[in-house]
């Protein structure tokens, strides 16, 4: 007996990584507002106007479905940074300055993504992947680059390099939590240019510094 069924619509990978995108988009503001326990992947999925089936296909529970929204914020921030400071020939005491500004901002923009790097820490231990300015084998070989260039101008003190990105990270990653925990308006610009003052230049005089 000859099979006379119509053959499935196929797939469109274009309109599945929109789709995928979406929800993602979606997803941030609710897992923000409602903390990773009480958010209800209905209200992401009224967000986009589909199903919550449509929801579960693509992130099959919701752990998964916060964790690609946190990995998606942290893409974008690297994106943004990496292409600031992946030029080989650009002064490397401006990009590092380039880049703080870049990702305070960043944050500024987008206070959601603070809040749910809040909540993966304390829920996704297991998990967690450091930000953009933690020593990770992603970005090793980007800071090992940039910090042996801050070295050949000479304009860099005797420091390595694992503690020189450790206190810039731990500074700025300080200020978004305080930005948000606090509830504090952020002025990123301002902000950026008092990390990069005391980084660049400490807080003694300089007759100071030699005691």
């Amino acid at each position: 007996m000859t099979d006379t069924r119509k053959p499935g619509r196929p797939k469109d990978p274009d309109l599945e990584a929109r789709r995928k995108a979406e929800i993602l988009a979606a997803a941030a503001p609710v897992f923000a507002a409602a903390g990773f326990a009480s958010a209800d992947v209905q209200d992401i999925a009224d967000a986009v106007g589909v199903g919550k089936g449509t929801v579960y296909r693509y992130f099959p529970t919701k752990e998964a479905l916060f964790l690609a929204t946190v990995e998606k914020g942290l893409g974008e921030l690297s994106d943004e940074i990496d292409a600031i400071v992946a030029d080989p020939t650009a002064d490397p005491v401006e990009q590092v300055a380039t880049a703080v500004r870049t990702y305070l901002a960043f944050f500024a923009g987008r206070p959601d993504m603070a809040e749910l790097f809040i909540q993966e820490r304390a829920a996704f231990r297991h998990h967690h992947r450091p930000l953009y300015f933690a020593k990770d084998d992603e970005h090793e070989a980007m800071h090992r680059a940039i910090f042996d260039r801050l070295v050949a101008t000479g304009r860099l003190r005797p420091i390595g390099m694992e503690r020189f990105f450790a206190v810039l990270g731990d500074l700025l990653y300080g200020t978004i939590l305080t930005n948000l925990l606090a509830n504090r308006p952020a002025d990123p610009a301002a902000q950026a240019n008092d990390v990069l003052d005391v980084i660049f230049h400490g807080v003694l005089k300089p007759t100071e510094g030699e005691r």
